[in-house]
């Protein structure tokens, strides 16, 4: 005989809004049991790309480099709304001013302040992506590192993945149950594993374009979600 020992999270009488008390509970397993770990995914298309960009500007004082940072920063975030990015999709990631120096015969040279300024946003038309890395560039940001790509409403492809997983686990068990010369299982224990992750670095696929083209092509390709799932299950005549 097993008995199967979890946590439950239980809201009690009298605790304040959004607290709760870990309660145990006893599962007994009167036949033997069977433990399975099961992951499955789905694919989606993302919907979402997020990258970061920014400007670093040299200048001889510290002053001077904030300074013309600030302008040159100015101008890109202008770019990003102007490309129709929410200022809601927009957020300051780094800010910071360091001397540089160089080393020329063993000896440190000071070459001036650095200043850098960099941003996440979030684009949520993929149509406009190429367009954007070109029009910032124009626009004087230094740096672009991304796409990230995901998708904004995951719900249903994870509810996907969690029907799968629940197929697959039965199918398995009700197997390895009637191996064992048992007739069927039941569930004492499910655990949901957290694989949900924030998305994948897509390749940005930049080549030299002709003329008659407009912008930069990148292909966002798909996404895999999944989802994890841990079973205990008893074996039943």
């Amino acid at each position: 005989m097993r008995r199967i020992i979890f946590a439950a999270l239980l809201a009690t009488t009298g605790l304040v809004s959004g607290e709760a008390m870990a309660t145990q509970v006893n599962i007994t397993a009167a036949n033997p049991v069977i433990d399975l770990t099961i992951t499955e995914s789905v694919d989606a298309k993302p919907d979402i790309a997020t990258f970061s960009t920014g400007v670093q500007t040299m200048a001889p004082t510290g002053s001077e480099a904030v300074r013309a940072n600030n302008v040159q920063m100015a101008s890109v975030v202008a770019r990003l709304k102007k490309l129709g990015i929410a200022e809601r999709d927009i957020q300051t990631t780094q800010i910071s001013l360091s001397q540089q120096f160089d080393y020329r015969d063993g000896q440190q040279v000071f070459k001036g302040y650095q200043a850098s300024n960099m941003v996440n946003a979030k684009l949520r038309d993929l149509k406009k992506l190429g367009a954007f890395v070109d029009a910032l560039a124009v626009d004087g940001a230094t740096s672009f590192n991304g796409p990230t790509f995901s998708v904004d409403d995951d719900s249903t492809f994870r509810a996907a993945a969690r029907d799968k997983v629940w197929a697959t686990a039965m199918n398995r068990a009700r197997g390895l149950a009637r191996k064992a010369g048992y007739t069927d299982v039941r569930v004492l224990r499910v655990e949901e594993t957290d694989s949900q992750g924030d998305g994948y670095s897509g390749p940005m696929m930049v080549r030299a374009m002709d003329a008659s083209e407009k912008s930069t092509p990148i292909a966002p390709g798909e996404l895999s979600l999944g989802a994890t799932l841990s079973f205990t299950f008893e074996m039943v005549k």
